[in-house]
């Protein structure tokens, strides 16, 4: 699992298995966002499983589920509603990538790309 830090608030990884998810709960994550479909490649951790054992820890999972470069007005918004709500947020899908161009639609509506900046620097 590789984790990037986009902003104090959200950062993204690569697919997740049960396995990662204290990781995941230690950093202070309260949404746990899934941006992959279930059954996308051949053994693909399902979200459900990975939801329950984030429940189990505490956090909330979020099903946000897009093919690569389909992101809709409709994804750009959810993941707006969930920045706004000020929580820790993790995102995650097959390499990461999905969810990095997901948050960018949504950082050029609610900001956030100093904090990007200065995590990249860091």
């Amino acid at each position: 699992m590789h984790i990037e830090h986009l902003t104090t608030q959200v950062s993204a990884s690569d697919q997740l298995d049960v396995s990662h998810i204290q990781q995941i709960a230690d950093m202070g994550v309260e949404l746990l966002v899934c941006n992959r479909p279930d059954g996308e490649d051949e053994g693909q951790t399902p979200f459900s499983e990975i939801a329950a054992e984030a429940e189990r820890l505490g956090m909330t999972p979020i099903l946000l589920p897009f093919s690569s470069y389909q992101i809709t007005e409709a994804n750009r918004d959810e993941f707006i509603k969930l920045i706004e709500t000020r929580k820790r947020i993790h995102t995650y899908c097959r390499s990461g990538a999905r969810c990095k161009r997901l948050w960018q639609r949504a950082n050029a509506v609610v900001g956030g790309e100093e904090e990007y900046n200065q995590a990249q620097s860091a």
